[in-house]
Parts: C-alpha cells; sequence; structure tokens
C-alpha cells in the first residue's frame, strides 16, 4: 500500500510542473509566405494554439507584409469562407501580439499608417528575446 502511494504522489509531483509550464506557453508565428492557404493555415494553427491557452505572436515578412496593410487583397478559402487577414484581426482583438518587420514598411513603400489596427512594427531585439525565450515555440510558414 506505502509504495502503491508513493507512486501516485510521484506522478501527481511529476504532473504539476508539466501543467503549469503549458500554461505558460507562448508561440511565435513568422509568416513570409505569399500564398494564400499558407498564411491562413499559419493563421488557424495560431488561432487554435491560442485557443487552447498559448501567448501568440505574430511577425509578418516579405510578402506577407500585405496581410497588415489597409485595403490588400483578401483571398477568402474554402471550406469556411475566411481569409488570413480576417483570422489575423481577431487574434489581435483577442490579445494576440501581431508585427511586421522593420524593413517591411519602407521597401514596400508603406508607412506605419498604413497598417490595420493594432499591427506595430517590430524591433529586433525583441524579437530575438522571444525566439529564446526557452517557453516558446516558433513556427514559420
Amino acid at each position: 500500500m506505502k509504495k502503491m502511494l508513493s507512486k501516485i504522489a510521484l506522478v501527481a509531483l511529476i504532473s504539476v510542473p508539466t501543467f503549469s509550464l503549458a500554461s505558460s506557453k507562448s508561440l511565435m508565428t513568422i509568416v513570409t509566405s505569399p500564398n494564400p492557404q499558407t498564411q491562413l493555415m499559419s493563421m488557424v494553427l495560431s488561432l487554435k494554439s491560442m485557443m487552447n491557452g498559448a501567448k501568440i505572436n505574430i511577425l509578418l515578412c516579405g510578402p506577407a507584409g500585405k496581410l497588415a496593410i489597409k485595403g490588400s487583397k483578401e483571398v477568402r478559402l474554402k471550406p469556411k469562407n475566411v481569409s488570413a487577414k480576417m483570422l489575423l484581426r481577431k487574434m489581435i482583438k483577442k490579445g494576440a501580439t501581431a508585427e511586421v518587420c522593420p524593413l517591411y514598411l519602407p521597401n514596400a513603400g508603406k508607412k506605419t499608417s498604413d497598417l490595420i489596427k493594432g499591427v506595430t512594427v517590430a524591433k529586433p531585439a525583441a524579437q530575438a528575446a522571444r525566439i529564446l525565450d526557452e517557453n516558446t515555440k516558433v513556427l514559420t510558414y
């Protein structure tokens, strides 16, 4: 009986840190692809991760920077007839951080006033710190 109780106590001790770490996980999604399906899937997985308690940070670079520009073309895809930009906006409203690479705006002939509400220009030092954080999972698309 004592051995069984000891095993139960050990399992409980091992499980507690895992649970608390899972609740503090962050996801950094870096999107560079111009492909609408790839962009949408990156947003779908980020949103699902957010719904499971992850803190979401989205970095848009290169062609994917267009997702952050007011009035840019939105491609709605089946089966739910949604666009990557729609899900990006939804996540921002729910507290996700969304940024464009600092090189994007000047090289696209855009200004910060061209960004959709909630998107800012990334600071490389802050992005590097996020990437190196041991509780952050980095996905690139």
